[in-house]
């Protein structure tokens, strides 16, 4: 059946991507420099990984797969604790919650069928680390100066880690 690719690269073509700047030459492009818009983004996007990963540990059969949601569950609860440690070392109020964009993509992934899952959640984790590795390198470079701006620092080598193990899964011979 054709309908099931077609549906799937419909659904990949119609969802917003961030490139992250070995997409691209040069700088970021978007440096958020805002201490609070950070945190927010940053929290959002972890929480968004932390969530589609469960749902993966429930619904993958693919080791490979369970695997790498097990490792990103792991990082991004960390990196959500250390994010709002620092914001709070910052004196910002935090709440830490999903955006409505994160919240929806997290929704479509607990409504997809079986057969899309993981290409779903590989997408998802892939298109949510390279916002993270775009915002982490904007913030980590023109952030205000703050322990939040340190954290952002401390956490990219292995957000660019993780981003290079979903390219790996998600590219045509992995």
């Amino acid at each position: 059946m054709r309908l099931v690719p077609i549906a799937l690269g419909a659904l990949l073509l119609a969802t917003p991507v961030a490139f992250s700047q070995s997409d691209a030459i040069g700088p970021p492009l978007v440096v958020v420099d805002n201490a609070e818009v950070f945190a927010g983004m940053a929290v959002s996007t972890a929480l968004f990984s932390v969530e589609a990963s469960e749902t993966a540990l429930q619904r993958t059969r693919n080791e490979q797969v369970r695997a790498f949601a097990e490792k990103v569950l792991a990082e991004r609860r960390d990196t959500a604790e250390r994010l709002v440690k620092a914001a709070e070392q910052d004196s910002l109020a935090l709440n830490p919650r999903m955006s409505p964009r994160h919240e929806a993509e997290a929704q479509t992934l607990r409504a997809a069928n079986d057969q899309l899952f993981d290409d779903l959640y590989l997408a998802g984790q892939r298109r949510a680390m390279d916002e993270e590795v775009t915002l982490y390198q904007g913030f980590a470079t023109a952030g205000q100066a703050s322990a939040l701006r340190e954290t952002a620092g401390e956490l990219l080598p292995g957000m660019v880690a993780s981003q290079e193990e979903v390219r790996a899964l998600t590219s045509p011979s992995g």
